[in-house]
């Protein structure tokens, strides 16, 4: 008995500690025109970027050609919504898309207006 209660206790704890990153993930549609040779995510004015766990077996190297989508799978903190995305493009140059709610959106299509990052998020 006293080890059941022993348990249920340390089970309590681990529910009341402190909230962890948990595996997320968006589908991302590359409409900017360029191959996209990497992917980054952090929340949202942090600097924190993460980069892509793409599975290797689905998308070989990770590149997203100009019209192609690709899964982005992260870690995201139990509290966080809000994320930038930025992505390297094959001429080393790159763009970043602030203030995307990954929350409430699975699918984001990213873009330019001119030279201006836009997105669309649904």
């Amino acid at each position: 008995m006293k080890r059941l209660a022993l348990i249920a206790s340390a089970a309590i704890l681990a529910a009341a500690g402190p909230a962890l990153a948990e595996d997320w993930d968006f589908m991302l549609t590359n409409h900017t025109g360029k191959l996209i040779e990497k992917i980054e995510v952090a929340p949202t004015g942090s600097g924190n970027w993460a980069a892509n766990k793409f599975d290797p077996e689905l998308n070989k190297d990770g590149k997203v050609k100009p019209g192609g989508k690709t899964t982005v799978h992260f870690d995201k903190a139990a509290s966080a919504c809000k994320f930038d995305v930025r992505a390297t493009f094959e001429d080393k140059t790159n763009a970043v898309w602030p203030n995307i709610n990954l929350c409430d959106n699975s699918y984001v299509t990213v873009a330019f207006t001119g030279e201006k990052p836009t997105f669309k998020a649904n």
